[in-house]
């Protein structure tokens, strides 16, 4: 295991749940790619895939992020494996939704490939029925 992949991964999500946008741009390659779920896009929450760092950075800080969840949340990491090519991470998010306030708590599996130190490419997983039905009860209530 790599050491120092593993705690890229660690620092990444450390970097996310403190907003930090200029530590996430300098964890990705400029031309990295976020692959949403896909039943994410069909929903148009995000296009698939997100590419460029700058633009991974500014969403997971600011347009997207507080779109969806309140400023106020946890990134878990519970599990991290990583070599020198890929890594994958499995994290609890635990926050409330932007437009309501219900609370959110979903376990996401990440998988990440890196060139140079850096992560080039991820793969989001998490149940997207759950959150999906938060969505539409907060948009409904």
């Amino acid at each position: 295991m790599s050491g120092t992949n593993a705690q890229l991964i660690r620092d990444h999500f450390a970097a996310k749940e403190q907003f930090d946008r200029a530590t996430i741009e300098g964890q990705l390659t400029p031309d990295a790619i976020w692959w949403v779920p896909v039943s994410g896009a069909q929903r148009g929450i995000a296009t698939r895939p997100i590419e460029g760092g700058p633009t991974i950075a500014d969403i997971l800080t600011s347009t997207l992020s507080l779109k969806l969840y309140a400023k106020e949340r946890s990134w878990a990491v519970e599990y991290v494996v990583a070599d020198d090519e890929v890594g994958a991470a499995q994290v609890k998010l635990t926050t409330t939704l932007a437009t309501s306030g219900i609370p959110y708590e979903n376990t996401y599996a990440y998988i990440f490939r890196f060139v140079d130190g850096k992560i080039a490419e991820i793969y989001e997983h998490l149940d997207t029925a759950y959150a999906f039905a938060l969505f539409d009860s907060a948009k409904a209530g």
